[in-house]
C-alpha cells in the first residue's frame, strides 16, 4: 500500500521564508555594527575610540590602557558602548595640569558630544543597514528590492534597540563603577576632585621652594668640613643616587639643582622614573634632559619599554642591561627588574621573588674586570649579591639607607621623587631624597652625604657618613641629628 506523502503547504514555505530572512536581516544589523561600527574621534588633543557589541546586559566600558577598564551598568539595552582612550597630546597634558584649562578643555569637550555622538549613532545605523544588506544577499539571494527591505528592518531592529539604550541610559551609574586591571586601586589612591587641585597647588610651591633652597642647603655644606674632606684627591669622583622619580615634576627639579649645584660627575638612577610606564609619564620627566652628565639607569618594575626609550633619547644616557660599563672610569654593573619587560607593574610575589631571584644568579658570576659597584631596583637582588661585589646601590622601598651586608655597602637614596604623584594625596608625604657618593675608581667609595627635603616642614638636610673604614654595621641611624640643615 502506498503512502501519500504530504508536500509542505506553500504559504507557510513563504512565511517562514520570510521569518528567516527577517531574522537573518536582524543578526546582520548586529554583525555590521560589531564589524564596521567603530570610530576615532579627536578633540582638543585627545583621541577617542567609540563602538558598540551586543550583550546579555547594558553597560558601559572605558578602557584606559595599559590601566585597566573602568564599567558601569548604564542602560537597559542589550548593548555594551566601549569607549577607548587612545591618546592624549602632550600639550593637552600640560594644560590639565592647570586647574581653568583643564575646565576650558572640559567644557570644550562636552560641547562637542552632542556633534560626536549625533554623527556616531548615524555610523551604527549605516553599519547595521549594510550588515543586514550583505548577509542576507549572501545567505538567501533574494531580489534586490526584497533584500533592501530586509536590509531596513534589520537595521529598524538594531536602531530600536539601540534607542531604548539612549533612552534609559544613566550617567549616573558611574558614581559606582566597577574597576580591572590597575587602575582598580584608583578609589584607594585617588583624591577628591578639590582636593587633588589643593596638592596640585602646593605641589608648585614646593617647586619654588625647592629650588630656591637647593641653594641655601649647598652653602651648609661647609659644616661637614669638620669631618674631613671626601674630595682630597683628584680622582674622587662625585655620583649622584637618585631612584624611584615616579613621574614627580618636583622631583626632577631636585635631580637637576643636585647635579648643577653639588657639580656632580654623573647620575645614577635606580629606576621607577616613571609610575605606570605610559609615554604621557615621560612627558613629566623631559626636564631630566637638560642634564648634560652621563645618566646611567637601571629600569625598575614599575618603568617600561616607553621609560626605556625615553631615558635612551637624554643626552649621555646609559641603560644597564647585564654588561659592564665603564662611566668616568667607574666599571658598573647592573641590569633592569625583570618586571620592566611585562606590562604588568606588580605580580604574584612568589613569582615576582623567582624572577628577581634569578636576577641576582645572572648578576652573581663577577665578569673578569674589577666591578666599582652594582645599580639593581630591587633590595632582595642587592643583599643576594652582597659580598660578591664592594658596593650596590638600589632603590624600590622609598626609604632611604646605608647598610652594610658581608662586607659590602647598599646605598639606597630613598625616593627622589617623593612617592610620586600618589605622594601629592598621601596622608603622610614621603621626603625627597638623594645621596651624593664620593669615590675612586678601582679603590672604593669614601663618603656619603644623605639629602633630604621634608615638604611638611619645608626642611633640607644633609649628612655625610665616612665609608672608607665602615663598620659591619647599618651606618645610618633614623634619631641622628642632621649636620646641614636649612627651614
Amino acid at each position: 500500500m502506498l503512502r501519500l506523502i504530504r508536500r509542505p503547504d506553500p504559504t507557510y514555505l513563504r512565511v517562514f521564508i520570510v521569518l528567516a530572512i527577517m531574522l537573518t536581516a536582524a543578526a546582520g544589523s548586529f554583525l555590521g555594527v560589531y564589524l564596521l561600527g567603530g570610530k576615532v574621534y579627536h578633540v582638543e588633543g585627545l583621541s577617542l575610540s567609540m563602538s558598540v557589541q551586543s550583550a546579555w546586559h547594558g553597560e558601559t566600558v572605558i578602557h584606559l590602557t595599559p590601566l585597566g577598564t573602568i564599567s558601569a551598568p548604564t542602560h537597559h539595552s542589550p548593548l555594551v558602548f566601549h569607549i577607548r582612550l587612545q591618546y592624549i597630546g602632550t600639550d593637552l597634558a600640560e594644560r590639565m595640569l592647570s586647574s581653568q584649562d583643564s575646565l576650558t578643555f572640559l567644557s570644550n569637550l562636552r560641547d562637542n558630544m552632542p556633534r560626536m555622538l549625533y554623527g556616531f549613532a548615524w555610523q551604527q545605523l549605516g553599519a547595521a543597514f549594510a550588515g543586514a544588506l550583505v548577509l542576507v544577499l549572501a545567505l538567501w539571494r533574494p531580489r534586490f528590492r526584497h533584500a533592501l527591505l530586509s536590509a531596513l528592518f534589520g537595521c529598524l531592529v538594531f536602531a530600536s534597540i539601540l534607542g531604548y539604550g539612549i533612552k534609559t541610559y544613566d550617567i549616573n551609574a558611574f558614581r559606582e563603577p566597577t574597576y580591572t586591571g590597575v587602575i582598580s586601586l584608583a578609589s584607594a589612591i585617588i583624591p577628591e576632585p578639590g582636593e587633588l587641585l589643593d596638592r596640585l597647588e602646593e605641589m608648585e610651591n614646593q617647586t619654588h621652594l625647592l629650588v630656591s633652597n637647593i641653594r641655601q642647603l649647598f652653602t651648609s655644606v661647609n659644616s661637614l668640613s669638620l669631618l674631613g674632606d671626601p674630595e682630597q684627591e683628584d680622582d674622587t669622583l662625585k655620583v649622584l643616587l637618585v631612584s624611584d622619580l615616579q613621574s614627580n615634576p618636583v622631583g626632577v627639579e631636585l635631580v637637576k639643582a643636585l647635579a648643577n649645584k653639588f657639580r656632580v660627575d654623573l647620575i645614577i638612577d635606580a629606576g621607577d622614573l616613571t609610575d605606570f610606564g605610559s609615554p604621557l609619564e615621560t612627558h613629566l620627566a623631559e626636564g631630566l634632559m637638560e642634564i648634560d652628565l652621563p645618566y646611567v639607569f637601571a629600569p625598575g618594575n614599575h618603568d617600561s619599554a616607553d621609560t626605556v626609550e625615553f631615558v635612551k633619547n637624554m643626552k649621555n644616557s646609559i641603560i644597564l642591561d647585564g654588561q659592564v660599563v665603564n662611566v668616568q672610569g667607574l666599571h658598573i654593573l647592573g641590569s633592569a627588574d625583570p618586571l620592566s619587560a611585562s606590562t604588568e607593574v606588580s605580580a604574584d610575589q612568589a613569582e615576582w621573588n623567582k624572577l628577581l631571584d634569578q636576577q641576582a644568579q645572572e648578576l652573581a658570576s663577577p665578569p673578569d674586570q674589577d666591578i666599582d659597584l652594582v645599580v639593581v631596583h630591587n633590595p632582595r637582588v642587592a643583599k643576594k649579591l652582597a659580598g660578591t661585589y664592594p658596593l650596590i646601590v638600589t632603590g624600590h622601598t622609598h626609604q632611604q639607607s646605608i647598610q652594610v651586608v658581608k662586607d659590602t655597602v647598599i646605598l639606597n637614596p630613598g625616593s627622589s621623587g617623593a612617592a610620586g604623584l600618589r605622594g601629592l594625596y598621601a596622608d603622610q608625604l614621603v621626603p625627597y631624597s638623594a645621596i651624593i657618593l664620593y669615590i675612586i675608581p678601582g679603590q672604593g667609595p669614601t663618603a656619603a652625604d644623605t639629602v633630604k627635603y621634608d615638604p611638611l616642614s619645608d626642611r633640607f638636610y644633609i649628612e655625610r657618613k665616612m665609608l672608607k673604614n665602615y663598620p659591619g654595621q647599618i651606618l645610618n641611624q633614623e634619631n641622628e641629628a642632621p649636620l646641614a640643615s636649612v627651614y
